[in-house]
């Protein structure tokens, strides 16, 4: 349902006397352009509620506008609570690794998203830059959906890492770089490939490295395969390994086989120019 520019004024009209307290008859053109963000961006939470979609079809037009905002407001707070109650959920056993980044824009950030969000004259503004990255980038995203979409990300990445021994975590971040605490980078990605490695040389997740005939499996492996093929056994190797390890937890799988497009190809380049260990705590 699209709405006429007519039939959001007032709407923005009555945001602006809230606004100003009705102390005042005009407000400077970025606040009205910003509270007609503010009308969108609710009207759009309302559309693309899937709870919500059949009363989209029923809804008389002539009062749509502002009804559709009114509820659109309440799935922002109600989105909000959400948020909260899961990030409220992982913060007192999450395990940052010790990267700085995770652990600033995580346990920092997060709180001071719920302290200043303004869901009702400016929901659009996530207020954070949320400079962890994800393996699902969230940056198209705004307001609550960004922060919710994060809060979810990380909710898995704990679920997947806190399988693992720390040892090892800490391990293969080591060996990916000495300086792992202080890079930006996503973690749950470099361990996924390497507990993908183990898998294909057939060899235990462990500390340990590769012996020469684990190493040679695990070459055998890429260049019997193009990046297409490879791909597709990696995703059956993680759905293999949801199954085992994570109680079928599709969403993890989702999640984790993100990254599988960038992984097969780095693989492919560093077996080609012989520098696994640029990718593999070889």
């Amino acid at each position: 349902m699209s709405f006429e520019t007519e039939e959001l004024l007032p709407i923005v009209a009555e945001l602006a006397d809230k606004y100003t307290g009705k102390e005042s008859s005009s407000i400077t053109y970025e606040k009205a352009r910003q509270l007609m963000e503010a009308v969108l961006y609710c009207i759009h939470e309302y559309e693309t509620d899937p709870a919500k979609s059949q009363e989209l079809l029923t809804m008389d037009e002539k009062a749509a506008a502002k009804k559709v905002y009114s509820l659109g407001y309440e799935t922002v707070l109600r989105n909000v609570k959400e948020a909260q109650i899961l990030y409220n959920k992982i913060i007192p056993d999450f395990k940052y690794y010790e990267n700085q980044c995770y652990y600033d824009t995580f346990v920092k950030g997060i709180p001071s998203f719920f302290l200043y969000y303004d869901p009702r004259f400016q929901p659009q503004n996530h207020i954070l830059t949320l400079d962890y990255p994800v393996l699902n980038p969230v940056h198209s995203l705004q307001g609550i959906d960004a922060i919710s979409a994060f809060i979810k990300c990380v909710s898995l990445e704990q679920i997947f890492l806190g399988k693992l021994p720390d040892e090892y975590v800490f391990y293969v971040l080591r060996a990916y770089s000495p300086d792992h605490e202080e890079l930006i980078i996503n973690l749950t990605g470099i361990v996924l490939r390497n507990v993908l490695g183990c898998r294909m040389a057939g060899k235990r997740i462990n500390t340990q490295g590769y012996t020469p005939g684990e190493l040679g499996r695990l070459i055998d492996y890429v260049n019997h395969n193009d990046s297409a093929e490879l791909k597709q056994d990696m995703e059956g190797l993680v759905d293999e390994l949801v199954r085992s390890g994570y109680d079928g937890l599709e969403e993890l799988g989702d999640y984790l086989k993100a990254d599988l497009h960038d992984y097969c190809f780095e693989l492919k380049n560093a077996v080609e120019n012989q520098c696994l260990d640029s990718i593999l705590a070889i």
